[in-house]
């Protein structure tokens, strides 16, 4: 539970600093951003932050096959996709229409590369860590 709780804290950190990226870019026309939109940021950014951890957090006992991973990622960008669009259309950030939802899966898509990109630096780092880590820990055997 304890590393689906630092899962969960990470992506929303992420996931939060991207919505805030497109909410920034959609508003370089406005002269302001209501102030209502900052606790409906933070909530969509929770639920599509929940939605990741928990996919993240699927740990198979057997390796599963490339179609399922596939399927996997589609099931999980196309969750994000109606979080984003429902909450979206509620607080009026959408229109409900196909133009709408063409916005949404551009908004999601910029906010899922961001992710993707600030993830694996973060993964690929505490890999590099594990890494120098047990490789030390090995050369301290040794001697």
């Amino acid at each position: 539970m304890k590393e689906f709780i630092k899962k969960l804290l990470l992506f929303f950190v992420i996931i939060d600093s991207g919505v805030f990226l497109v909410v920034w870019l959609s508003s370089l026309k406005e002269t302001a951003i209501p102030v209502y939109t900052i606790p409906q940021v933070f909530f969509v950014s929770f639920l599509t932050s929940l939605v990741t951890a928990i996919v993240f957090s699927i740990d198979p006992k057997k390796k599963v096959g490339k179609l399922t991973n596939i399927l996997i990622f589609l099931a999980h960008l196309i969750s994000l996709c109606l979080i984003v669009f429902l909450s979206g259309s509620k607080f009026g950030w959408f229109e409900k229409s196909f133009s709408g939802f063409l916005n949404v899966a551009l908004s999601v898509a910029i906010v899922y590369a961001f992710t993707a990109v600030f993830y694996i630096i973060l993964v690929n780092k505490e890999t590099k860590e594990l890494n120098d880590a047990l490789k030390n820990y090995s050369e301290k055997e040794t001697d």
